[in-house]
């Protein structure tokens, strides 16, 4: 009888023992997480804290194998580098061709003078005229007349350099009005005007143009249309 009180006193103890251990325990495991229990990071999204990760991140903020996980620094995306200009400025130093007014005519050479590959002087010298030789010109610019040469290439060169009005003495009814420019082209200054059904004296004739001489003295240029 002794014997099997001390038994169940043993079980009892031990029973008290367990639920005093239990009692104890439970309120540290059913206690909230605090800040104090959140691990310390460095890094802190750019919206604050509970900020959600960037879009273009490719880690996840719980994810462990995140760079925030690790410790490691975030690394902004790279930021592309403005177009080039370069073909802008090729298109500003490109030379622009020169509009043609075009025309044929055979002219002779007064002087020595350099055939340009493009109607500029800083051009490159392509032939080298020289007097009493023929040309043959095939339009005018604003400054200069196009030329062909005999290898078939074309150039440019100073109106000065050759008999650009051939001498005559001829008077003409005009078929239309017309402006008397101070040069052979559509780009000459305008001096005066001269109407249809009036005489006009033509002292010259130079490409697709007539040299006239006025009452007053005054000479100029007037296309041939105005004749036609």
């Amino acid at each position: 009888m002794v014997h099997r009180d001390f038994r169940s006193a043993r079980i009892t103890a031990i029973l008290a023992a367990a639920m005093a251990m239990l009692a104890w325990s439970a309120p540290a495991l059913a206690a909230p997480v605090g800040e104090e229990d959140v691990p310390a990071t460095s890094i802190v999204p750019a919206g604050g804290e509970g900020a959600p990760a960037p879009v273009n991140s490719p880690y996840s903020a719980g994810t462990p194998s995140a760079p925030a996980a690790a410790g490691m620094p975030y690394l902004p995306a790279p930021v592309s580098k403005p177009p080039s200009h370069r073909a802008s400025s090729k298109s500003k130093n490109t030379v622009r061709e020169p509009e043609i007014e075009p025309a044929q005519a055979r002219m002779k050479v007064l002087q020595s003078a350099p055939v340009y590959s493009a109607s500029a002087k800083s051009s490159k010298h392509i032939e080298l005229l020289s007097p009493d030789m023929f040309v043959i010109v095939t339009g005018s610019t604003h400054y200069y007349l196009q030329v062909k040469l005999k290898n078939g290439q074309t150039g440019y060169i100073d109106p000065s350099a050759v008999e650009l009005v051939t001498p005559t003495d001829k008077v003409f009814v005009l078929t239309h009005d017309a402006g008397v420019l101070e040069k052979p082209n559509r780009w000459g200054k305008k001096l005066a005007e001269v109407h249809q059904r009036r005489n006009v004296h033509v002292i010259g004739l130079s490409l697709n143009y007539m040299k006239i001489r006025m009452k007053n003295g005054l000479e100029g240029f007037i296309p041939i249309t105005a004749l036609e």
